[in-house]
């Protein structure tokens, strides 16, 4: 485990500094670095942690490998309530989007929850019942944006796209800290979420209230989730590849390595889509929400078919 960790960890570094000096004027270097290329790069860092921990958790207390924020539609409905809560910009300011964008994936989440029977959870129900939600989402998000100010319809693409440009201190602080929590929180629950993997029948013999540690993770997912996407927009996949990635790496299904792994490889892996979304049609920047999805819809693919051949099997 410890070769584990050596890798990841070397992945984060290269990470971190592609991320600062891929491209950089030199001219310019100081100012680049400190003012706009620092706080994109904890940004990317903390939200691509915090959406790799989230993927864990909801593949494991739902029991779905295909499980993720954006594939059941809790990224759209934090986008959603982002764009709603933009809409109280007075003296609520960046806390109205924050807690709109929380809400929101709480929202999504427990409706997905409500609609689908136990026994459907595990199955492509569950990921079809995703996909409906994140139609219906984004047909109340295109109402919202026919009805808004058109200053903020330009501003949601924002969301719809998923872009660190406007990141800053101010707004990668919070979801780094925010993440570091989450993370230690999920540590120390890590036996809880190893009690998941061997079946819900099983969960309650080990002594894990089942609905209850559920709700509880759901709710720290919906939080998660709900900064990132109220800081960096819709950013999909990283949630979904990365804890496979790690499983098949590190060869274990023990929460205590998969959870700081994550956090670490997430990070990672949204920081080289960042810099690959600004070096690729340089000047031009392609949204990293953009890059992320041509890289992982390929991956889903590949679980999918994995699964399907092992059910056929």
């Amino acid at each position: 485990m410890g070769r584990v960790y050596f890798w990841v960890s070397v992945a984060w570094v290269s990470g971190v500094l592609l991320s600062l000096f891929f491209g950089l004027d030199p001219d310019q270097a100081g100012l680049i670095l400190t003012e706009l290329r620092l706080p994109r790069l904890l940004l990317a860092l903390s939200v691509g942690g915090a959406l790799a921990i989230s993927g864990l958790v909801l593949q494991t207390t739902l029991g779905n490998p295909l499980a993720e924020p954006y594939t059941l539609g809790v990224a759209s409905g934090a986008a959603l309530g982002a764009a709603l809560g933009s809409s109280w910009d007075g003296a609520g300011g960046a806390l109205s989007l924050e807690s709109g964008a929380t809400l929101g994936a709480s929202v999504a989440i427990l409706l997905l929850l409500r609609g689908l029977r136990k026994r459907s959870r595990s199955g492509d129900s569950m990921i079809l019942g995703g996909v409906m939600l994140s139609l219906l989402l984004a047909g109340f998000l295109s109402l919202w944006m026919g009805l808004a100010d058109p200053s903020g319809v330009r501003s949601i693409q924002f969301w719809l796209l998923g872009d660190l440009g406007r990141a800053t201190y101010r707004t990668a602080v919070p979801v780094l800290a925010l993440g570091l929590v989450g993370m230690v929180y999920f540590i120390s629950a890590s036996a809880k979420l190893d009690a998941f993997l061997f079946g819900e029948a099983e969960v309650e013999g080990f002594g894990v209230s089942l609905e209850k540690s559920r709700r509880m993770f759901v709710l720290w997912v919906s939080v998660l989730v709900g900064f990132c996407v109220s800081s960096a927009g819709m950013i999909g996949f990283v949630g979904l590849a990365a804890p496979h990635v790690l499983r098949r790496v590190a060869g274990t299904a023990l929460h205590r390595h998969l959870v700081p792994l994550c956090w670490i490889f997430g990070g990672a892996v949204l920081a080289v889509g960042d810099a690959l979304a600004r070096g690729i049609a340089r000047p031009k920047e392609i949204p990293v929400g953009a890059v992320m999805v041509v890289v992982g819809v390929p991956v889903f693919f590949w679980i999918h078919a994995r699964m399907r051949g092992r059910v056929e099997s």
